[in-house]
C-alpha cells in the first residue's frame, strides 16, 4: 500500500468541491488514492508535469505530484484520458452513441472471458506443478543416497522456476483483466 501526502490545497479543494469535512479530507483522499486509476500526465502553468488519477466509483479526479496529492476535482461525467482531448473540444467518449457503447461492452466482455479461460488453465498448471514439487520433496525425504538427493534437488529447482514462470503469467493476466474492467467502467 503506497502512502500519499495530502497538501493543504488538496484538503481545501476536497472541502469545497467534494463536501467532505476538513478533519476527514486527508484520510479520505489517501483512501481514494489506494484504488484510483492512473489516467495520464498533465502539465501545469509552471511547466511541471503531474500524474492524474481517477477514482471511478466516487467520480473523483486527483492530481498527484510524486507522492503528494496536489488538488482534487469532482467528475461530473466520464472523462477521457487527459492527452486524448485538447482543451476546449468536446469529450469524444461522452459523445459515443449507445450502439458503440454496447459493442465496446460486448467486445471487452469477450476479451475478459478469453483471459479468464487462460487464467483457469494457468491455475490448473500451477496446482499440478505444486503437486509435482510436493511429490519430489516426498521422494527427497525418503532418499538416502547423496547422488539421488542431488538429482531430486535439481528437479525441484527446475519445477520451482517453472512454477514462478506460470505464476508470473497468471498475475499479468489478472492485472490485465482488472485494467480492462476499470477502463470499460470509466467510459461506458
Amino acid at each position: 500500500m503506497k502512502h500519499y501526502e495530502v497538501t493543504r490545497h488538496a484538503v481545501d479543494r476536497a472541502v469545497e468541491r467534494l463536501g467532505i469535512s476538513r478533519a476527514q479530507a486527508g484520510s479520505h483522499l489517501r483512501q481514494l488514492m489506494q484504488s484510483a486509476v492512473y489516467v495520464g500526465d498533465q502539465s501545469n502553468h509552471e511547466g511541471r508535469t503531474a500524474k492524474v488519477f481517477d477514482h471511478i466509483k466516487n467520480r473523483t479526479r486527483m492530481i498527484v505530484d510524486g507522492i503528494r496529492v496536489v488538488t482534487v476535482y469532482k467528475m461530473h461525467e466520464g472523462l477521457a484520458p487527459i492527452d486524448a482531448t485538447p482543451s476546449g473540444s468536446p469529450n469524444p467518449i461522452n459523445g459515443l452513441p449507445d450502439e458503440l457503447k454496447t459493442v465496446i461492452k460486448r467486445k471487452s466482455g469477450a476479451i475478459i472471458v478469453r483471459h479468464k479461460r487462460e487464467l483457469r488453465s494457468l491455475t490448473i498448471q500451477l496446482a499440478e506443478k505444486n503437486l509435482e514439487i510436493a511429490q519430489l520433496e516426498l521422494n527427497r525425504a525418503k532418499a538416502r543416497a547423496h547422488k539421488i538427493i542431488a538429482v531430486i534437488d535439481a528437479k525441484i529447482a527446475v519445477a520451482r522456476s517453472e512454477y514462478a514462470s506460470i505464476n508470473e503469467k497468471a498475475t499479468a493476466i489478472k492485472s490485465e483483466i482488472e485494467s480492462i474492467e476499470k477502463g470499460v467502467a470509466a467510459y461506458v
